[in-house]
């Protein structure tokens, strides 16, 4: 075992025996020591095993002979490490990732919900919050959760909080960064210009790339793509968008957020500047119809596409195999690189970020195992388990470069480390102890883009800022939130679309007046509600 990975699991055994023999003393039971079974408040210690069901995404990407969601290496590796020391049975329950909250909503309302599920849908949790129908979990993570606890911290808990009490584990998010842009570098020096560094530099590239075409793309040039805007999550003219947004009060910054986004002050002349790029020809022709993001890959795998602001260290990007090096081989010398130009009125470059959690585990009124699902949770918290889970095997799954585990890509490895990422409930992504060091260790997946990858990863996290989080649910935005979803897209893409400003006044205005009457009134007067109450 190389340097690296010997200390750091022998500083995290000793943290974690050290805890143990605390929580000892205290009368709590640390490590894998099983508790007394009394009506599923505590961990079994019977002679008949418990089975504790959790539900798996099922994401139908499994490679050849790696086993199903429910039966492979690492379901296989949890049972030996956690169950059978804590004399419970594991058992996973396969939820489409694609149908995952309707297949969830019917588990719920069925009764038949695993001991341990999980959702990214706020209002999904907001109904089961309602409903009653989540166990609360304070007393449980207090007497069977002290890794869990630790680990998490109170702000990411705190995201779990609905009317005062914890009804949710929301896994931590270790990098927190969303969009990015980036721009043909090469073209950039073929036409002697330095990289945008405000809105309108970035404009006028814009428009030397329309006007110069430094690709020789014969008139197909584009120079600044993206998809559909109820599409892909992969390309967005939003952050451009949002930098135009004003200095508003915490109360509007909280109200007008959602499907009714576009009531911000500013938000409408973001959108009129993106239809002047339309109007212009500066963006794709047809991207109320890349649902998939497929045009807009190829497209930048042909060599057309100036700029597009993307998901930063996307894998689609930037690993082997994909879109980039497909434009590496169909156009000799093209490169990217990563900007961050979309600036605002203090000169600062705003685009949302992640909140610091990621998804969010919670465990059904059902449930009669509610402990030993803490204690499951509270086991993968420990150091030496999530890196584990989160990395793999060293010289099975991973090697260590530089200090940092870099996945071994062979098939035989991916046979058995495909789904490790769903099966860590309590973190989104990996945890090397400082943003510096998670930072490089992502970079490393991308060993041709290393430096390109840290780049946008840097520039999506510059001046972020979160969603507004709300200790209530929000009833009308459980109510009305897909029909005004619906119509916040038909606003922008109609929006960007239109021939003149006249029309596009007439689009924009008539669509906020029907988007209030949809229901994003009654969200709006809601969440001014729901701000009050919380200050």
């Amino acid at each position: 075992m190389k340097g690296f990975y010997k200390k750091w699991v022998l500083l995290m055994l000793m943290t974690t025996l050290l805890a143990s023999l605390l929580t000892a003393c205290s009368g709590n039971n640390g490590g894998n020591a099983a508790q007394p079974s009394s009506n599923g408040k505590g961990v079994n210690s019977s002679k008949d095993p418990v089975t504790l069901k959790v539900e798996v995404f099922d994401r139908g990407n499994a490679p050849a002979g790696a086993g199903p969601v429910t039966d492979n290496y690492w379901t296989q590796w949890i049972q030996k490490n956690f169950g059978d020391p804590n004399n419970i049975k594991m058992e996973f329950v396969p939820v489409p990732r694609n149908q995952e909250v309707d297949k969830l909503n019917v588990l719920m309302s069925t009764g038949d919900a695993p001991d341990i599920v999980f959702t990214y849908d706020k209002n999904t949790i907001y109904n089961y919050v309602k409903d009653g129908g989540l166990t609360e979990l304070s007393s449980l993570i207090d007497q069977y959760g002290p890794n869990l606890k630790k680990f998490l911290g109170d702000e990411v808990l705190s995201y779990g909080v609905f009317n005062g009490e914890q009804y949710t584990i929301p896994a931590k998010r270790t990098l927190r960064y969303t969009q990015s842009t980036y721009i043909r570098k090469d073209w950039l020096d073929k036409l002697g210009l330095e990289a945008p560094k405000t809105t309108e530099e970035f404009y006028d590239v814009l428009k030397a790339f329309k006007e110069k075409d430094p690709g020789n793309t014969g008139g197909k040039v584009i120079p600044y793509a993206f998809s559909a805007f109820n599409g892909t999550a992969l390309t967005t003219p939003l952050v451009m968008i949002r930098s135009f947004l004003k200095e508003m009060s915490d109360e509007d910054f909280h109200a007008l957020t959602g499907g009714v986004d576009v009531m911000k002050p500013g938000f409408k002349e973001g959108v009129q500047y993106l239809n002047k790029w339309n109007q212009e020809g500066l963006v794709s022709p047809d991207f109320a119809l890349d649902k998939d993001g497929k045009q807009f890959e190829s497209n930048v795998a042909n060599g057309l596409v100036g700029a597009f602001t993307a998901l930063a260290a996307h894998p689609a990007l930037m690993q082997a195999g994909n879109v980039f090096d497909a434009m590496k081989g169909n156009v000799p010398g093209a490169e990217y690189m990563a900007i961050d130009p979309f600036t605002n009125e203090a000169g600062q470059t705003p685009k949302r970020i992640y909140e610091p959690i990621g998804i969010q585990v919670m465990i059904p009124k059902t449930s009669k195992h509610a402990a030993e699902a803490i204690k499951y949770l509270d086991w993968m918290s420990q150091p030496e388990v999530l890196f584990t889970l989160t990395n793999g095997i060293e010289g099975m799954h991973h090697t260590i470069q530089d200090g940092f585990p870099v996945a071994i890509t062979t098939d035989e490895a991916k046979k058995t480390f495909y789904n490790n990422a769903d099966i860590a409930l309590v973190i989104n992504g990996k945890d090397f102890g400082s943003q510096e060091k998670n930072l490089e260790a992502v970079a490393l997946s991308f060993p041709e883009y290393k430096e390109l990858a840290k780049q946008s990863m840097i520039n999506g996290s510059k001046d972020g800022y979160t969603p507004p989080h709300f200790e209530r649910p929000i009833e009308a935005d459980i109510k009305y939130n897909k029909v005004l979803q619906d119509k916040l897209q038909e606003i922008l893409v109609m929006s960007v679309l239109a021939k003149n400003a006249e029309e596009f006044d007439k689009i924009y205005e008539s669509g906020i007046q029907e988007l209030l009457k949809l229901g994003g009134q009654a969200v709006i007067d809601e969440r001014r509600a729901a701000y009050r109450e919380m200050n």
